[in-house]
């Protein structure tokens, strides 16, 4: 079994337990008090599920199912403690008051790592340290000393009861409502702070209109009937719209992907670098590269992001994790590049074919002549003088000025001259867009 599928596998586990879980507290009625918890438990272990299916790299799926499981608990315990007597019941009454502040981090967790699935930037990382050591710390005087139990609306007693009760209670006045009010100021930092970066602004903005229709709901029924209860329960459909509308933004990027050809470029020239970017983003990689070529020698004609330091030319089989081999006429012609990625859902499988195949149609279009006479002015070898040809040749081999400066036994002062001089009798003039050491070496090769 793979590792994407046994990782599904215990997405749909957790997923089926936190259903179980609700179905069996809504066996014992309907408490409007404890309903939130109840669709909580089940949109959020559902979302996460939906989230480990379709995007398999993101930790979001886990932050969504542990939020999820640790409500559908809460849920089932509080229906059971509420509505029956007797010490197994009040054991899981106890079970459903205590993991409160637990719920709350991981649901903070979700939401500032949300839709990427990890925190906005490393500077998050103390606060959360120090976030997590608060709520372990009020977590378990929660457990020793069950300080929440009548705010939860447990009517009868809890389970155990430890001396030093009413000192817990001051403790976890003092720690838990300023950490509550903490974490959920951290959510609107980290939303403004993925926001103004520029990030994953459409499942921000799906997010962002689930809160203000659950505030609004929430308003109307203080107003209306003096009850917080419908707003409590539309926000627990808050995870339903931000699962939406991040994998609706991740299938848009798929479909962005398969049609990025049929975008207006300036140029052909532009192509094979809009291809990297397109594979890249598609697969929320940091980077994409595609190689033009045959199997025992590939250049890089695209490269994103782009850099100043080109990669060298090198062999199919040198090609680093995960490269897909592009194909045409039976021989190899090419390589897409998209390193980091470890594990493909099986529509992005298929979406790689289908960009791999575009890029065979590419690079069939941009021939090796086709290049060098789009970016050269009808430049001609017989130009170049035999140092000059001498030269070339160990730039078509793929070797950098010190290593032609090696072979030749000259000066890096002598040999970037001469480099300048070949790069001008090509007609290979100065360019940001254009490599023009790879153009020089298909020039070389084609004559």
């Amino acid at each position: 079994m793979t590792r994407f599928a046994r990782r599904e596998m215990l997405s749909l586990v957790a997923a089926s337990s936190a259903c179980v879980l609700v179905a069996v507290g809504f066996t014992r009625g309907i408490w409007w008090s404890n309903m939130h918890n109840g669709i909580l438990g089940i949109t959020l272990s559902l979302v996460g599920a939906w989230f480990a299916a379709e995007r398999p790299r993101s930790r979001e799926s886990d932050l969504f199912l542990a939020a999820g499981l640790v409500e559908a608990v809460m849920f089932a315990g509080r229906q059971i403690g509420h509505t029956a007597t007797g010490t197994v019941s009040s054991w899981l009454g106890w079970l459903g008051v205590w993991p409160i502040v637990v719920g709350m981090l991981v649901t903070t967790l979700a939401v500032i790592c949300f839709p990427e699935g990890h925190l906005p930037s490393r500077r998050w990382r103390p606060a959360v340290v120090v976030a997590c050591v608060l709520a372990a710390v009020c977590a378990m005087l929660s457990a020793l000393w069950p300080v929440e139990w009548a705010s939860a609306g447990l009517t009868g007693p809890p389970p155990f009861s430890l001396p030093g009760r009413t000192t817990a209670a001051v403790v976890w006045q003092v720690l838990a409502h300023p950490l509550y009010l903490v974490l959920q100021i951290s959510w609107v930092v980290a939303v403004t702070v993925r926001w103004r970066a520029g990030r994953s602004r459409a499942p921000l903005l799906g997010l962002l209109l689930g809160v203000a229709i659950a505030f609004v709901v929430l308003a109307v029924g203080v107003v209306a009937v003096g009850s917080t209860t419908p707003g409590l329960v539309v926000v627990s459909l808050i995870p339903l719209v931000a699962g939406w509308s991040a994998l609706y933004g991740h299938v848009l990027g798929r479909y962005r992907a398969l049609s990025w050809l049929t975008d207006a470029h300036k140029g052909q020239a532009g192509l094979p670098t809009a291809l990297a970017r397109t594979a890249a983003e598609a697969l929320d990689a940091p980077g994409a590269t595609v190689w033009m070529g045959d199997e025992a020698a590939l250049h890089a004609v695209g490269v994103w992001p782009e850099t100043d330091v080109d990669p060298a030319p090198c062999p199919l089989d040198a090609l680093p994790e995960r490269t897909w081999p592009v194909s045409s006429g039976g021989r190899v012609v090419g390589a897409l590049v998209v390193p980091g990625v470890t594990v493909l859902t099986r529509s992005e499988k298929r979406m790689m074919q289908d960009l791999s195949a575009q890029e065979a149609l590419l690079l069939d279009r941009l021939t090796l002549a086709e290049m060098v006479r789009r970016e050269s002015s009808a430049g001609h070898l017989e130009d170049l003088t035999p140092r000059e040809r001498e030269v070339l040749e160990l730039m078509a081999r793929g070797l950098s000025n010190a290593a032609i400066c090696q072979e030749l036994h000259l000066s890096v002062k002598t040999v970037e001259p001469l480099i300048s001089t070949v790069f001008r009798k090509l007609g290979l003039h100065a360019d940001p867009t254009v490599n023009r050491r790879v153009l020089a070496a298909l020039e070389y090769h084609r004559r």
